[in-house]
């Protein structure tokens, strides 16, 4: 159990430490390309560097803020810390259509193509900041997190997916797209006894969103060529609100147990300023929460060895905008369709001398997306089910510590078939593939106070 001191801490200080919060995110936040979903896998490069699990005893306080706000009261005196990572994905959009498969629309002959995406890299930064009260069982803490997202840049091309929308094509042009959602969390926790600690932080969130084509609302034919097509969403912001709970149990022996609940964020839609064929003025409008998220862990330390197991559940299929998919009575696609999964973390750690942690991790997460639905999901391919990762700390100072981490996630794929209205189960001799493999690198600081 680590001890707890006291501690004074200017005023001036809290209102600069504040700032970042505000400012950084907002001056970074781009599309993340969840890991797990679009649900970032962890935060800062300890988490990551141990995969996320960070349920029951987390090896730094910005993944307790994350995953488990009880734990916080694990960490003595008052600290600070930065962290920022950078994503590298790799993506292929590829497609086939069989000659004839339109019908009268065509086409001639067989087509096919690939097409990468050109999107990323991605920072992704991550603020937190807790605190002990003087005297007292009670632990403040503060964080501003990127904590999921996705994003593709695929262009106009000869692959029929991408060749124009009608006349011109038979697919929808240049796809793109850009979600992003920074998290802004106040943590109160307690510690109940030696060895039993409870937290809660309400939940504030921002989310941005910009789709090209935007398939969620109707296609429109204000030029009436008898070729209705999808207008462009430009970026937009909604605001959501959640909450946040956990428990954690430590023994004198070294094992450790955890479990939080994060609650669905609910979110205002996101109203988009787009136009019609003509360019008309044309608000399009789309409903798109963020999932609940209940995970429970176990830990073990003994000496300078940690061993970490995480398990948890993501309700993406009982999510606003998740939950649906297909075509509506207009020709707009309802949702993502989305499945829940379940996620297994797994981390190690060694400490090789005082200061010196070495950190190794896996994950497993089942794959949300599923070849029936990969059609509509061309702008959000968060397919990735394996990942590894490692890194290490290093005190600097006796009030400075750095650590560096990287995580790669495994190359995965989805294939299914053109869906059209009318044609819910696909339209033979057509196919849409996508690919994606990830590669983050990250680095940050945690400063001690005392």
């Amino acid at each position: 159990m680590s001890s707890r001191s006291n501690t004074r801490f200017g005023g001036r200080t809290y209102r600069r430490i504040l700032s970042l919060f505000v400012l950084l995110p907002l001056l970074t936040a781009t599309s993340s390309l969840g890991q797990v979903g679009h649900t970032l896998s962890g935060v800062g490069p300890v988490d990551q560097a141990l995969a996320g699990a960070g349920t029951a005893n987390p090896q730094d306080f910005m993944g307790a803020l994350y995953w488990n706000p009880a734990a916080i009261t694990s960490f003595d005196g008052t600290r600070a810390s930065l962290g920022l990572q950078f994503l590298m994905p790799t993506s292929d959009l590829n497609s086939s259509v069989d000659a004839g498969a339109f019908g009268p629309f065509g086409p001639a002959e067989d087509m096919s193509g690939t097409t990468p995406s050109n999107a990323g890299p991605f920072p992704i930064p991550a603020l937190g900041f807790v605190k002990n009260l003087e005297n007292s069982p009670i632990s403040l803490g503060i964080s501003a997190f990127a904590v999921g997202g996705f994003g593709t840049d695929y262009a106009v091309g000869s692959n029929p997916i991408t060749t124009p929308q009608a006349p011109n094509g038979m697919g929808f042009g240049a796809i793109s797209s850009q979600f992003s959602l920074l998290q802004f969390s106040p943590t109160i926790a307690y510690q109940v006894s030696d060895n039993v600690s409870v937290g809660v932080s309400p939940t504030v969130n921002y989310a941005l969103l910009e789709v090209a084509p935007f398939p969620a609302a109707n296609p429109d034919d204000a030029n009436n060529d008898g070729f209705p097509t999808y207008a462009a969403a430009p970026g937009t912001g909604a605001l959501g609100f959640g909450f946040q709970a956990g428990v954690q149990l430590q023994t004198d022996a070294g094992f450790s147990a955890g479990a939080s609940f994060k609650s669905t964020q609910y979110f205002s839609d996101f109203q988009f300023d787009s136009a019609d064929e003509l360019g008309n003025p044309r608000t399009l409008e789309f409903g798109l929460n963020y999932p609940m998220i209940i995970s429970g862990g176990v830990g073990y330390e003994n000496g300078p060895f940690t061993a970490l197991a995480d398990v948890r559940y993501i309700d993406y299929a009982n999510t606003k905008g998740f939950d649906e998919t297909g075509y509506d009575q207009f020709g707009a696609v309802q949702g993502f369709g989305w499945e829940s999964i379940m996620v297994v973390a797994l981390g190690l750690q060694y400490e090789v001398t005082d200061g010196l942690p070495l950190r190794v991790g896996y994950s497993y997460n089942q794959n949300p997306l599923t070849d029936e639905v990969m059609f509509f999901n061309t702008p959000a391919n968060a397919m990735i089910t394996n990942r590894i990762s490692g890194g290490l700390s290093y005190n600097l100072s006796n009030s400075l510590i750095g650590s560096i981490g990287a995580q790669y996630g495994f190359k995965n794929s989805c294939e299914g078939m053109w869906i059209v209205p009318g044609m819910p189960e696909g339209v033979p001799g057509t196919s849409v593939e996508s690919t994606l493999q990830t590669f983050f690198v990250m680095a940050g600081f945690e400063y001690r106070f005392n």
